[in-house]
Order: C-alpha cells, then structure tokens, then sequence
C-alpha cells in the first residue's frame, strides 16, 4: 500500500505535534527510527532520479553536485543547448553527472517538487503545518563518500532516510544563529552532540542553523531534506503593520524635505509623524490577537509556493454536481449591471455576459452568505436547467460547492 493522504501527515514523520512543537522545534534535534518503515520508497526512488535525469532537459537549477566536500562547478556536467527559435539554455548532461558520482561526487535535485508529484505532495504537508514555502531536496551519494563538509542552513531541514544508510553527526545549534549557510573547519566544532546511522525509514529534525555533516558507507545512500523556513516575529509584526496602514488614516502625503523648510514646517511635520505613530499604536493594541494570528497563518498558506491551484480537479468535480449538491459564493469579485429585458449584466474575471434576473437575484442573496441546493438555484424553474446554470457559473469562479460540514 502506498502513503495514503492521511499517512502523508506531519504527526506521521514527527511523532506527537505537540511535544514536537514543545521540546524539538527552533530547539534541539529529534530522531524518529522507522517513522515511515517500508513506505518510503512511495516518495522517491534511485530508478525515479534516474527517470528524471534521462528527461534531456533538466536544467542546472536542479542539479548539484559535490565532491570531497566541496561544490563541483556546473560547467563540469552541463551543456549549451537550442536552437535558432529557442535561443540557448544550460541543461544537465546525465552521462557527466554519471561519470563524476562513479568518481564519488554527491548529487543533490533542488525543489525536487516541481519534478515529482509524490514530493510535491510531502512538500504540502509542511507547507500547510509552517505557513509557508516548502522545499524537498534529494541527496544521493555513492558508497564510501562523504556528503557536504560540516556546515548549518538556514533553514529547519527534516531529513528523511530512503535507501542505503547514512551516518550523520550533528552539533547542537549554536546560541547565536547566523542567517546564511556556513562551513565549518574540521577543528572548531568539536565532539558532536549526535552520532547517528540513518536507515530507511528513519526521519531527523535539525533545528535552523545546526551545524551537520553526513556520509554514506556501505552502499549507495539516498536521503531527502524537506527545508522550511518559518516566518520569525520580526516578519509577522512587519505584516501587521503592513496591513494596518492600509487604512485611509495612513494614505496622506506628508512634506520630508526639511532642509530647506523653515523651522515651523519641520516642527509641523515632526508632529504630524508622533500622531500616525500614536495612531498606529492605538490599533496595535486594540487588535484582536487570535483573529490576527489566524489571519497571518492563512496569508501564509495562501502565498506563491504554498498554496497550489488544483483547477482541472475542480473544472472536473462540476460535472458532477446534481440537484442536491450546495453551492456558495467565492470570492472572486463580481459586478451586476442594470436589467434589461429580463436579464442582467454581469461581469466576472474578464468575463461579461447577460443572465436572467432570477439568477443575479440569487447571487445577491448569497453575498450575505449562506448556501442552497443547486436545484433549486433558480426558484421556479426546472430542476436541470437551475443545475446547468449553476455548474456555468461554478466554472467561471463565482459559486463553489460547499462540502457536508459546511452545509
């Protein structure tokens, strides 16, 4: 059996959310033995990176590689392709990248979720948990060879063992926590905090800026690293502010060029700034908390790179909606013009069109929110043509089914 959807969750890799969030996260690292036991091979293969590397058109991007330690330049395993109607681009040469993992280089896919659904899908997970950007990178190194040189990222990087074995050792994350990636010099780490091998199935948390390093031995070793980088207080108190001056109080333009302003204007101008200050305060702590963080939470699942269309699934599920099914607004916006004989203009993502006054009565009804049966959304009219008026309009975004919970 595959990893089914409620397989593919956060508590499945990290054990117990809570005491997860409590005790490891932005903390200390965690190791889970056998989190996803034989399932792990449902996420990615070597025969799948082979599949991807064989595609003849992968660019550079996606590609790294590494030896003894160190970045190997891509010039060494690309090429110049194109022609006179595409111009030129860099693509990956897999006989190159081949050649120089035989040597004993490390190769590593980055956002290996643009490639594969299966780790777009694991990157949803975090996506959703973190409110933000997930990335699945693959690491694959031959027998005997080390990795990358101990270094820290500065991400949260779950690490989750596919094949083969890897032994890690890990550093407690330093007190002060720079925000690049940095190497270290064998010397100045000292005894690792972890000494570990890990084996399929197994996942490791490592917390921002903990310093790692890790090797295969035996046989070949594939790991995947998802990497998140949760936004800090400093980010979500720049989104509140961000969000509050929206507000026409702010919108005025104010006179900065005080060096040649007489003292009275600059004085003037000083003052104005206290009051937008004290204004800005005032609303700061008059906001609700919980409904701000929730709506922080939301905007960052709602972001590029987090959220994802699934708009064929969506288009498709509409031909199935019968009588009983209800529907509701989205918020997509729409504009109703004058009635003329009997039927309405309406405007909606580019699209303009005339429907009947009994529909745009309807949509009226709905702003206030709510749902009705897709059979009766046309009061008094026959059961299938209320049905293919709603599904019409369902495909341009303006209703959406509602799910029984919501009902």
């Amino acid at each position: 059996m595959g990893i089914t959807a409620a397989d593919r969750t956060f508590a499945s890799l990290v054990g117990d959310t809570e005491s997860f969030f409590a005790q490891h996260f932005d903390r200390q690292p965690l190791l889970r033995r056998g989190a996803l036991a034989d399932r792990v091979r449902d996420l990615v293969t070597v025969d799948r990176l082979d599949d991807v590397l064989a595609m003849q058109a992968v660019s550079p991007a996606y590609v790294r590689l590494a030896k003894n330690g160190q970045g190997v330049s891509s010039k060494a395993y690309t090429r110049t392709t194109g022609d006179h109607a595409t111009g030129l681009a860099e693509t990956v040469v897999p006989e190159r990248v081949y050649e120089l993992f035989r040597s004993g280089a490390t190769v590593s896919w980055n956002h290996l979720e643009h490639l594969l659904p299966p780790a777009r899908h694991l990157a949803d997970v975090f996506a959703r948990t973190f409110a933000c950007p997930a990335e699945v990178v693959a690491f694959l190194t031959p027998a005997g060879h080390d990795g990358y040189a101990p270094h820290h990222d500065p991400v949260d990087v779950f690490v989750i063992q596919i094949e083969g074995t890897k032994d890690w050792q890990v550093w407690q994350p330093p007190a002060d926590r720079r925000g690049d990636s940095v190497r270290y010099p064998a010397d100045q780490l000292g005894e690792p905090a972890l000494r570990t091998t890990l084996r399929p199935g197994d996942v490791l948390y490592l917390p921002y800026g903990t310093p790692h390093a890790a090797a295969a031995r035996e046989q070949v070793s594939l790991h995947l690293s998802v990497t998140v980088a949760p936004r800090r207080w400093r980010d979500l108190l720049v989104e509140t502010v961000q969000e509050l001056v929206r507000d026409e109080e702010f919108h005025d333009v104010p006179f900065l060029g005080a060096r040649h302003a007489a003292d009275g204007h600059r004085g003037r101008t000083a003052d104005r700034y206290r009051e937008k200050v004290a204004e800005l305060c005032a609303r700061l702590t008059a906001l609700a908390a919980d409904d701000e963080t929730e709506r922080l939470a939301e905007a960052g699942r709602a972001r590029a790179g987090v959220d994802r269309s699934r708009e064929f699934a969506r288009l498709a599920a509409l031909d199935a909606l019968t009588a009983e099914a209800r529907v509701r607004r989205t918020e997509a916006p729409v504009e109703l013009g004058a009635s003329l004989d009997g039927k309405t203009s309406l405007l909606v993502n580019g699209h303009r069109l005339a429907v009947p006054d009994a529909v745009a009565d309807t949509l009226r009804a709905l702003e206030r929110g709510g749902s009705l049966p897709v059979g009766g959304f046309l009061p008094g009219a026959p059961e299938d043509r209320s049905v293919r008026a709603a599904r019409q309009l369902a495909r341009l975004g303006v209703l959406q089914a509602v799910g029984r919970a919501e009902a």
